[in-house]
């Protein structure tokens, strides 16, 4: 823009000194339309404004880390008889980190047309991404000047985190741990007495007390009651994101690492609970993982958590939530992605 300006001054330059220094008629006119020049292009873009509309429509709700993203805007000229040439501005950025840049970007519009002008970024970190269509500039004909419009059109963009299958052992005393729940297993038996896993025939080292006495009756001959296994959550994933630690590369490996984590636990079919403190409601946030598809919704959802800043109602908080609640393990992961088990970084996470 800055150049077009320079370049109109020295037009006018130009033309003041071609006027004074020979006596042509025409020369004349020419010096009075370079002069109004900048009020008709002001009457010219305030009657045009209104025939430019923009939308942030062309973002997708999903991304991949270190790849390029492609966000496009949408601007329609509504004008019957003038070319309009626009530039939107956009601004990308991390919302953890809090750090934007801005691209400008357009083109030339015909008239009753809409064109997409699109834009590329980079993504360095996993993590929420927002992406604001800030303002509209429309330029007139030749590009000098313009008048700048207000959009604040917004999308975001969930960058999802790259996992892999971490070496896990899972203990016989975790996979027996008895959690309360609301589902039970309809391939395991257990020693839940309210729950009915199968009826079968009487074996001999059957104890007395599972013989289901009605039936035997109806069937003469003994049967025996089988109980439920309940699937409850076993293993407790602790999410501990404070705001000293607060980083988008911090954030980053904390979503890749749960990742990691739930989605091998889900593989090894070992039901867990994943936790984490909501600062602006004063609770704490769960989800609980079964399978691949839950973990993939847990993800989902760790990428809108917020960093805490007072670490004693976190703890006050967590512990009127979880008390009477037990679990065979508990797994933490910091602010950094940095995994702890009894406080101490395991070499073989063993569960």
């Amino acid at each position: 823009m800055w150049k077009r300006m320079t370049g109109y001054f020295a037009i006018v330059l130009l033309v003041i000194y071609l006027f004074f220094m020979y006596d042509e008629t025409v020369l004349s006119g020419i010096l009075v339309l370079v002069i109004l020049y900048p009020v008709c292009a002001c009457i010219f873009l305030l009657l045009c404004r209104k025939k430019i509309t923009a939308a942030l429509d062309r973002v997708p709700p999903m991304g991949e880390k270190d790849k390029r993203i492609r966000a496009g805007v949408s601007v329609k000229n509504a004008s019957r008889r003038f070319p309009l040439r626009c530039e939107a501005q956009l601004s990308v950025g991390n919302r953890t980190s809090g750090k934007k840049i801005r691209r400008r970007f357009g083109g030339l519009i015909l008239p009753g047309q809409e064109e997409t002008f699109w834009c590329e970024f980079e993504t360095a970190f996993c993590g929420n991404v927002e992406v604001i269509l800030e303002s509209v500039r429309l330029y007139d004909l030749f590009g000098i000047f313009y008048i700048k419009q207000k959009v604040q059109r917004k999308a975001s963009v969930k960058v999802m985190p790259e996992f892999e299958l971490m070496p896990v052992e899972i203990t016989r005393a975790t996979r027996e741990f008895q959690a309360d729940a609301e589902e039970y297993s309809g391939e395991k038996k257990g020693d839940d007495p309210s729950e009915l896993y199968q009826v079968r025939e009487y074996r001999i080292q059957d104890s007395v007390r599972d013989i289901h006495w009605k039936l035997s009756a109806k069937e003469e001959t003994f049967m025996v009651k089988e109980r439920g296994f309940p699937l409850g959550c076993v293993v407790l994933v602790w999410i501990d994101f404070a705001e000293k630690e607060r980083s988008a590369a911090g954030f980053s490996r904390l979503l890749e690492t749960a990742a990691s984590l739930s989605i091998t636990l889900a593989e090894r079919k070992c039901i867990h609970l994943a936790a984490w403190y909501e600062e602006k409601n004063e609770r704490i946030g769960m989800k609980r993982v079964k399978d691949e598809k839950s973990a993939c919704e847990l993800i989902w959802q760790l990428m809108e958590i917020e960093p805490y800043r007072d670490p004693v109602r976190k703890q006050a908080c967590f512990d009127d939530t979880f008390r009477g609640h037990e679990f065979s393990s508990t797994v933490t992961i910091d602010g950094r992605g940095v995994l702890r088990k009894d406080g101490e970084v395991p070499e073989l996470l063993r569960l």
